[in-house]
């Protein structure tokens, strides 16, 4: 004869349920802060604004079918798309309206707080030009000339991290590494 044991229910109580969600509440409380301060992700977002205004940039040469350049200051920390060469005039910003200036550092433009333009060159030039059909062009302000890009980097740093935007001769092809 088998001996008869107490029917038992397979689960988990709501006090079990109930302990881990608190111990899931404490962890994300903790480990969030720290993964918002994140300097590798601050500088990959700065980054991609950045590469999404040269595309711009590219773009509106290539419908515009003029000459559209992106001015860099590494001085003030900030870039300027112009338009034009003589005078260059300021873009005006196709979402806010107001003249389309990035500035980076703690006065910054919204996702560039905390950002440093560590450089920008466009063979030994400031400025990035791109022409009617979007291949990017060295423009020296000073002559008024444009000669064909052979090598074009900006590096963004924050913190200890550090990225650079590449700009592809002929191509205007952008990435970020």
């Amino acid at each position: 004869m088998r001996s008869k044991r107490p029917f038992r229910q397979h689960g988990f109580t709501l006090i079990e349920i109930l302990v881990v969600v608190v111990i899931l509440g404490i962890a994300s409380a903790v480990i969030l802060p720290s993964i918002s301060s994140r300097d590798d992700l601050k500088v990959a977002a700065a980054a991609r604004i950045v590469m999404s205004d040269l595309i711009y940039a590219q773009n509106r040469a290539i419908t515009t079918q003029q000459l559209c350049y992106i001015q860099f200051d590494k001085t003030a920390g900030k870039y300027t798309l112009l338009s034009g060469i003589s005078p260059a005039v300021t873009l005006e910003h196709p979402i806010n309206h107001t003249d389309y200036v990035e500035k980076f550092g703690t006065a910054g433009s919204p996702g560039m707080a905390g950002i440093t333009l560590t450089d920008a060159s466009f063979d030994g030039k400031l400025t990035l030009a791109f022409d009617e059909l979007g291949s990017p062009l060295a423009y020296d302000p000073v002559s008024a000339t444009t000669a064909v890009l052979s090598s074009g980097t900006i590096t963004l740093t924050c913190g200890s991290e550090s990225l650079s935007i590449s700009v592809e001769p002929y191509t205007g092809e952008i990435s970020i590494q």
